[in-house]
């Protein structure tokens, strides 16, 4: 999609067969509408959008192409308006969009070291331009923070299809690094900061029962020993019956796993496995 300012890409689930699930896919573009154009105002005029506006730029998202999961959007001027403002039309509509929706994911799912490097860049994009401002560096930090905030809802609903309709999706941007944004991420937006979500890293389950249809498997919280939580199984080896999984369920056995915990105020609530381990030892 060399055409496109930003690509959104959807990868697992229906996504593998190059669907994605109507509703989950309007609920999606919709969200990222609200986010791109509220990043192109704040960006272009250095100003919190007022309720209800919409910048002039046109968000056009292209129809996917048979055979692909990826929706090309493309930041074009609208009919009739003069050109507006220099930076965003030739030189850094997309570049800086893409950081604007990049620090918009990772802030507000508590990813907040990639949301730091993200907003450096942005701080030394300003920086660059060295045009008058309305707003200090330090004023605009502040909008900022309130825009963020604002963007939760419409966050939540361009995450809508992980989880239901497909596993993930990638949102690539012109000169920008890659977002990756998983069921783990998702979730802790959704949850709007409550969920507290690790690094990936690996550990041992004990697996109790699993249940096919939802790709969840019923562990043994390893934090309190006794008890039990749910884990949800992301990747396609959970398709194939049977599988490590599976047979992990049948004897009570003990599987290592690479995987994100989520944390409620301190309280591990959430497993998610995103890649099976090395490891399937009997159970004691």
């Amino acid at each position: 999609m060399a055409d496109a300012d930003i690509v959104i890409k959807y990868e697992g689930g229906d996504a593998d067969r190059h669907l994605v699930e109507m509703r989950s896919l309007g609920n999606s573009l919709i969200g990222f509408e609200r986010i791109i154009s509220d990043g192109l105002i704040f960006l272009g005029e250095d100003r919190l959008p007022k309720r209800g506006e919409r910048h002039p730029l046109v968000v056009r998202a292209k129809e996917p192409v048979i055979g692909s999961s990826e929706i090309p959007i493309i930041l074009t001027q609208a009919t009739g308006l003069l050109p507006f403002a220099w930076w965003l039309m030739q030189t850094g509509a997309a570049e800086a969009v893409s950081h604007f929706v990049t620090y918009v994911f990772t802030k507000l799912s508590g990813r907040n070291r990639e949301a730091q490097v993200t907003l450096d860049t942005m701080v030394k994009m300003r920086e660059i331009e060295g045009k008058e401002r309305l707003l200090s560096q330090q004023q605009w930090l502040d909008a900022l923070t309130t825009l963020v905030g604002r963007l939760a809802r419409p966050a939540i609903q361009a995450v809508y299809p992980v989880g239901p309709s497909v596993d993930q999706f990638k949102l690539n941007g012109s000169r920008a690094p890659a977002l990756l944004v998983d069921l783990p991420t998702a979730d802790a937006i959704r949850e709007k900061g409550e969920l507290e979500v690790t690094e990936l890293r690996p550990i041992d389950l004990r697996v109790d029962g699993f249940v096919h249809h939802s790709k969840k498997l019923n562990v043994e919280n390893p934090e309190l020993p006794g008890g039990y939580i749910s884990a949800d199984v992301r990747g396609p080896i959970f398709e194939q019956v049977p599988n490590v999984y599976t047979e992990a369920a049948a004897t009570q056995a003990v599987i290592r796993v690479q995987a994100k915990l989520g944390y409620r105020a301190g309280i591990l609530e959430r497993i998610y496995i995103m890649d099976n381990g090395d490891r399937l030892d009997d159970a004691a």
